[in-house]
């Protein structure tokens, strides 16, 4: 009797915990549909360009002097070691300073980077804290006027056409790292 209470009792936590996590992962989805981005043309983003492709996110801003162009370097190379494959993934720049970082601003900056699929997307202010809750990003504004900087995490995540984490990568990551990684996510050829 107490072995049929302990299997009982098992198959419901494990149960709840699906469920919760489960519900953890809608939430996230749900969240994603009420975000608002703006393309570097200036057109609102349609929420259909999450599900088209893989994304390859990261997340920072163009006056960045370090962290962020080597991330982006290492996005365009990863693109070009993966030839035909990267077609299969979008690598979008978010920036986390909207203020600063106008379309216009963010079209001209990721021209800097090679490779392929390269977008930049400019979230409102709600969209940009919700972002920074989903994705646990640290961001801080340091410094007053125009000679701001922003600290912030240093990660690159990849996503699904559900919008689920395949993968997280830091931000040094290399190039070479990249692409194995992301040739792996592409799957066999079509």
């Amino acid at each position: 009797m107490d072995r049929c209470r302990i299997k009982t009792v098992f198959i419901l936590l494990v149960l709840t915990f699906s469920f919760f996590c489960k519900s953890k992962e809608d939430h996230i989805k749900e969240e994603w549909k009420h975000l608002s981005f703006v393309k570097p043309d200036g057109s609102l983003l349609e929420p259909k360009f999450w599900s088209e492709k893989k994304s390859v996110l990261y997340f920072g801003f163009s006056h960045c002097p370090d962290m962020c162009p080597l991330a982006l370097t290492n996005f365009g190379r990863a693109s070009l070691i993966l030839g035909e494959k990267s077609n299969r993934f979008r690598f979008i720049f978010v920036t986390l300073d909207p203020e600063r970082d106008s379309p216009a601003t963010l079209k001209n900056y990721i021209q800097n980077f090679p490779g392929k699929n390269l977008t930049a997307l400019s979230p409102n202010a709600e969209s940009l804290t919700k972002l920074t809750d989903l994705f646990g990003i640290v961001r801080e504004k340091v410094g007053d006027g125009k000679n701001y900087r922003i600290d912030h995490s240093n990660f690159i995540y990849v996503l699904d056409e559900d919008l689920n984490t395949l993968a997280n990568f830091p931000g040094g990551v290399s190039a070479n790292a990249l692409a194995t990684k992301l040739r792996e996510l592409a799957g066999p050829e079509n």
